[in-house]
């Protein structure tokens, strides 16, 4: 039964889900669209990383011997948290276009480099999300893996969005202590194996 549960992608699905009812039950509450923007943006960084650290994490696991299923179910869910990196984005930008109720300020807004980035990062994401299929991995071929690429370019985008648009920077260099921690240790690991092991 446990293991059904930890393999179900359903399971795993409402996992992800669970901040989202959790913030939109605070809303209801309390009726704050500044909190709502605030936290589906924090949680859609939070997704971000998640995802990008699947890769790194997979090494470790293979590092520590955890055996072949652990990292093939870390791989298998990178699509769902990717889905819900979009996801959470969405909600971030939803609730601010409701929030700034305004189009002229919206516009006001995009053009200057803190929201520019936000914007930046979100079309990126679009595009993988959109992408995020087999049947997109079919049609674009080599030209897939490439294209899933722009998750690093939506990350810097994002990260920097983040950091303009915040005061307080300990949250940002909070939530990247980890990923930087893991992905320092992927790319030493790749500097440090002979070159005919390189793939």
């Amino acid at each position: 039964m446990l293991g059904r549960l930890i393999d179900s992608h359903w399971a795993f699905r409402l996992l992800l889900a669970l901040p989202a009812i959790g913030m939109l039950a605070t809303f209801a509450r309390l009726h704050s669209w500044g909190l709502l923007t605030d936290q589906s943006g924090e949680w859609a960084v939070r997704m971000l990383i998640l995802t990008l650290a699947v890769s790194p994490l997979r090494l470790v696991m293979k590092q520590l011997h955890m055996g072949p299923h652990w990292p093939m179910w870390l791989m298998k869910r990178r699509r769902d948290l990717g889905m819900a990196t979009f996801l959470y984005a969405s909600l971030h930008l939803g609730t601010y276009l409701v929030h700034q109720s305004n189009f002229h300020v919206v516009l006001f807004d995009i053009k200057t480099l803190a929201y520019a980035t936000g914007w930046v990062g979100f079309a990126m994401l679009l595009a993988l999300a959109f992408t995020s299929n087999d049947a997109s991995v079919h049609w674009l071929g080599t030209w897939w893996k490439p294209l899933q690429r722009l998750v690093y370019v939506s990350a810097i985008a994002i990260f920097l969005h983040w950091y303009l648009i915040r005061l307080d920077h300990d949250g940002l260099w909070l939530h990247l202590a980890p990923l930087a921690v893991l992905e320092g240790y992927r790319l030493l690991y790749n500097f440090a194996r002979p070159a005919g092991m390189k793939h």
